[in-house]
């Protein structure tokens, strides 16, 4: 086999300042002017929208040494920017800025920060003929502030000891130009050819596939440190699957291998221990000479990877596929004795209509001849076979979520394990165990089956059995049968979690006996607050595990608890209870090295939330086993979330908001006292009225105690009564303190609401069984009637909105109650009895699990109890319907299949009810996604509310609905017209109330 070697060029690429310092101004002597009259606030109007910004989580982070911050924010527009922020000097400097900047990436040394520049709003809504080239890639030094710019790049990557960079960038097919950045000398290395690379975790070692079109393919390893480069192996064949060993110089790569009798390409494992060594060993796995290996299996090109210790590799394997049949080549007629071949005949001259080129006919089907056909049916003579499915009740699943499973199903891999060295490959996942987990030490597996209750699936839980299987010999044993929540394994591969029952239990996997863990304890592991009619209710949490295995914590609903998988010791460590406040795990405990384990002597922060006040903060435990009580660090009547350290440093950041204050960025340390603010966003808005939020505490008909979210109108004024809306779907109190971005592709915005005068209130919800919609209506109304009585809202102006679950609520209680002036409902279901038994067409289940285990909570079919389907089914309050209601539906809905609203409409009609009309969306699904139809949404709910509930004057829409042509001709006119601004909201009548009745 020939060996290969990649083209090493070196050359030196100059930099390009992009921050060059400005010299420092004099201000010139301030003049004393007489004081400006303050600028009048103004309210927010659509043209405004545009400018407000979010912060974007997944684009912040701070430097390993914790001195820099950087920081994503998206305006409404879409138009985004990196905020780049130093955080240590006496003097911080202006903040620098990367527009159209995404996935900032610092060195592991601080020393250096890349940045991707990716496409304007306008450019990404274009629809290229051609394939964009790559992105920008700006790379800066953090010191001196040089920074060099890389174009059309495909991907870029730091070495782990930070003193190289890889920067791949787009050539053509199949392999790309590798660029290797020394970043301390500014010289550059190209490689070509390059298909995949990879840097190991210790040092600056790369892998590289070369894939050569001239030579042979091979794998190689480049240290840069030292300029060598070495070729492990070379082949005619293509290389895939990089893959080091975390934190060592251990590497794998797949090698296919062809079978010239089958469709499939399978492929050799090979391995690598130690690749900085003279002489690194090799290892390989070949299937073809592993006498246990099945014939039907292969190994497919897919993600491998290595066990924690480096003893194993694990990858899928799948089963061949039959390699079509190609048809042979018709023969050629015999030749006449003395015919010529064609290069011996004489050339003859074309006739000039020959040589227009022509297109061969489409060749069809000869019709059978007449004795072919004769004495049979038209069934038997047939070229096409029908495409009819046939839907049995006797099958498991049914045919909606077969063919949603069918590509997955078809031929799913099934999970096996090589140990380095030995000649077999150990087969773990078989046709019945659908999902397979490893323990990390390798030394076990965890099968789960769910093929024996998938029938239960389609009316009740999805329930599952649980197989231990030994690593080294495949060998399975069932330990567990029939449950909900299979939880997590402990780090050394000896226990598993798992909920029973509602209760807590742990399997040992080496005494195979299980151990009820929480039969003692006066708390419950297990949603305490679900009211839906699950067999099983969902847990708090899986378990985050110590790293020595000898506990893990748990969650109930207020504290964290500290628990032996033997049952040895149980102790809650926090006392959340008693003043109803959550304790969780901040992931500022977590760092991406440590996996989600924790240290046994490491101290804890705690994210804390008050249940009834919505308070929030943080706290802290100097250790997972101390006995003195949490302290708070910090605790404020707003929303404060997203804790965050730096890697290497005690230097942390935190968000902070609440209903009138944007989110913004602090920085502290360790115990979070005196924060220093480092984002400012939304500066603009003190210029605008805004809206302010307000807690409401009321009872339901039965006498529980709710609470409520109330935004107040933007330019409110003590003394004047406004309209509201009312916004529902389960608990919503929680979203107290949340700041909202205007927008006009958001149809409910309650930011939107308030800058147009109304009072925005979010009622919390509770259920009783088989009665969801009573259970809406008694909770709803006594919410409303509690903000009615501090007086600031209109009685006759009240609106209520919701989408989906809350749109069912809304329609269900406009038909029972003349409580509300107007309703909009987007993408309700309106007929309990046929939505029970209709399908989710978004995963292919049916619906009748959703009414047993989930939102429906009805646990029993229509047929054995139609009483409660009837009177809790909006359809069947439509004589009541005396609230002008507007329903919305895309009809590609997969959730809430639109004939929902077709059969409420239709009906609408039936019962002579003129006040209900329905929006169609074309091509959408449950929720819009097409700009021109969520900004068409937006302004269609706000006229619903302005003309029934402002008593605005009514768009022609609403009076008398558009016909189908009226609709095309104002489609065509407005492509012949230039772009206009967004039709105004309807405008303001001669008051006159909307004519309503009283709550029944």
């Amino acid at each position: 086999m020939r060996s290969s070697l990649a083209l090493l060029l070196t050359f030196f690429l100059l930099p390009i300042s992009i921050f060059a310092e400005e010299p420092a101004k004099v201000d010139p002597p301030k003049k004393e002017t007489p004081k400006k009259k303050r600028k009048q606030k103004s309210p927010v109007k659509p043209a405004d929208y545009a400018q407000w910004e979010r912060l974007d989580p997944g684009n912040r982070q701070f430097s390993p040494n914790g001195k820099w911050l950087i920081y994503g924010v998206t305006r409404v527009d879409e138009e985004r920017t990196l905020r780049l922020h130093r955080l240590t000097g006496k003097k911080m400097p202006k903040v620098e800025s990367f527009q159209h900047g995404t996935r900032p990436v610092f060195s592991n040394d601080s020393a250096w920060l890349a940045v991707t520049i990716g496409k304007s709003p306008a450019e990404a809504k274009k629809e290229p003929k051609e394939k964009l080239p790559g992105a920008t890639t700006h790379l800066r030094n953090l010191a001196s502030k040089e920074t060099i710019i890389f174009k059309n790049v495909s991907a870029f990557h730091f070495s782990d000891d930070s003193r190289f960079a890889a920067i791949e960038v787009n050539g053509k097919s199949p392999g790309k130009a590798l660029i290797i950045r020394n970043l301390s000398n500014k010289t550059n290395t190209t490689f070509g050819n390059v298909t995949q690379h990879a840097w190991s975790d210790q040092g600056s070692h790369l892998a590289m596939v070369i894939d050569s079109p001239s030579i042979s393919n091979s794998l190689q390893v480049f240290s840069p440190k030292t300029g060598t480069l070495r070729t492990l192996d070379s082949s005619d064949l293509e290389y895939k699957s990089l893959q080091w060993r975390k934190d060592s110089l251990d590497l794998a790569v797949m090698r296919e291998k062809k079978h010239a009798e089958k469709e499939d390409v399978s492929h050799t494992l090979l391995a690598w221990k130690g690749v900085a060594q003279k002489k690194p060993k090799k290892l390989v796995y070949d299937h073809t000479k592993d006498k246990n290996f099945s014939a039907e299996m292969f190994l497919p090109v897919g993600k491998i990877s290595w066990s924690e210790d480096g003893a194993a590799l694990y990858c899928d394997l799948k089963k061949w596929e039959k390699k079509p049949k190609t048809p042979k080549p018709a023969s050629e007629p015999k030749k006449e004795e003395g015919e010529k071949e064609d290069s011996e005949k004489e050339p003859q001259p074309k006739k000039e209509e020959e040589t227009i080129e022509k297109k061969a006919p489409e060749k069809k089907p000869a019709p059978k001849k007449e004795e072919e056909t004769k004495g049979k049916t038209l069934r038997d003579t047939l070229q096409e076979k029908s495409n009819v499915e046939v839907w049995h009740t006797k099958d498991a699943e049914i045919m909606p979520l077969q063919k949603k499973q069918a590509s997955s199903q078809k031929n799913p891999g099934r999970k096996a394990m090589w140990w380095l060295g030995e000649e077999s490959m150990v087969q773990l996942g078989n046709d019945l165990t659908e999902k397979i987990g490893i323990t990390r030490k390798g030394n076990r597996a965890i099968g789960i089956d769910r093929t024996p209750h998938k029938e239960t699936a389609m009316f009740g839980p999805r329930l599952q059995d649980v197989y231990k299987i030994d690593t080294k010999t495949g060998e399975r044993e069932k330990i567990l049968e029939g449950l909900k929540y299979v939880l997590s394994t402990s780090p050394n591969g000896r226990h598993l979690l798992f909920m029973r029952d509602g209760q807590l239990w742990a399997y040992d996997l080496e005494t195979n006996q299980d151990l009820h863990l929480s039969k003692d304890l006066d708390t419950h592991f297990s949603d305490e607050e679900d009211d839906t009619l699950a067999v099983e209710k969902r847990p708090y949490g899986q378990g985050i595990w110590l790293k020595d295995s000898s506990a893990f914590l748990m969650y109930d609903r207020y504290d964290l608890w500290l628990i032996s998988p033997d049952g040895s010791s149980t102790t809650r460590i926090t006392n959340g209870r008693k003043d109803r406040i959550r304790h969780r795990l901040s992931q500022a405990n977590f760092l991406k090295d440590n996996e989600g384990l924790l240290e046994p002597d490491q101290a804890l922060y705690l994210a804390l939330y008050g249940d009834r006040t919505k308070k929030s903060g943080y706290g802290k435990l100097d250790a997972i086993r101390s006995k003195e009580p949490v302290e708070i660090l910090v605790w404020e009547d707003k929303m404060i979330s997203s804790l965050t350290r730096a890697k290497n440093a005690d230097r942390y950041l935190l968000t902070i908001e609440s209903g009138n204050d944007s989110p913004d960025i602090y920085v502290s340390g360790p115990n979070l006292a005196r924060r220093k603010q480092i984002s400012k966003t939304n500066l603009f808005q003190k210029q605008y009225y805004w809206g302010q939020t307000e807690l409401i505490d009321f009872e339901n008909k039965n006498g529980v105690k709710l609470q409520g979210s109330l935004r107040y109108p933007a330019n409110y004024r003590d003394g004047k009564k406004y309209p509201m809306v009312v916004y529902i779907y389960e608990k919503r109190s929680q979203g107290l303190h949340k700041y909202d971005v205007p927008s006009e592709k958001h149809p409910y915005n309650p930011a939107v609401f308030s800058a147009e005068g109304y009072f925005v209130f979010q009622p919390d919800i509770v259920y009783r069984p088989q009665e969801p919609g009573i259970s809406a209506l008694e909770c709803v109304v006594p919410a409303v009637k509690q903000v009615l009585k501090t007086g600031m809202v209109d009685e006759n102006k009240v609106g209520l909105v919701g989408h989906s679950w809350g749109a069912y609520q809304t329609a269900f209680i406009v038909t029972r109650s003349d409580l509300f002036a107007a309703g909009v409902a987007g993408a309700p279901l309106t007929n309990m009895m046929s939505m029970s038994v209709s399908v989710y067409w978004n995963s292919g289940q049916t619906n009748a699990a959703i009414f047993t285990q989930s939102q429906g909570r009805m646990d029993k079919p229509f047929w054995q109890d139609p009483e409660n389907y009837i009177r809790n089914s909006p359809i069947h309050g439509l004589d009541n319907l005396n609230t002008p209601l507007l329903i919305a539906f895309g009809d590609k809905d997969g959730a809430v299949d639109w004939g929902q609203g077709v059969q409420m409409y239709n009906a609408a009609r039936w019962a002579g009810k003129e006040n209900l009309v329905m929006l169609v969306y074309p091509g959408e699904n449950h929720s819009l996604r097409k700009e021109e139809n969520m900004v068409d949404y937006h302004y269609r709910v706000r006229e619903w509310f302005d003309t029934h509930v402002k008593g605005h004057e009514a768009p022609k829409w609403i009076t008398e609905g558009k016909s189908f042509l009226e609709r095309q001709k104002e489609k065509e006119d407005k492509k012949d017209k230039p772009q206009s601004k967004p039709e105004a909201a309807a405008k303001p009548k001669k008051e006159e109330p909307p004519k309503k009745g009283k709550a029944k």
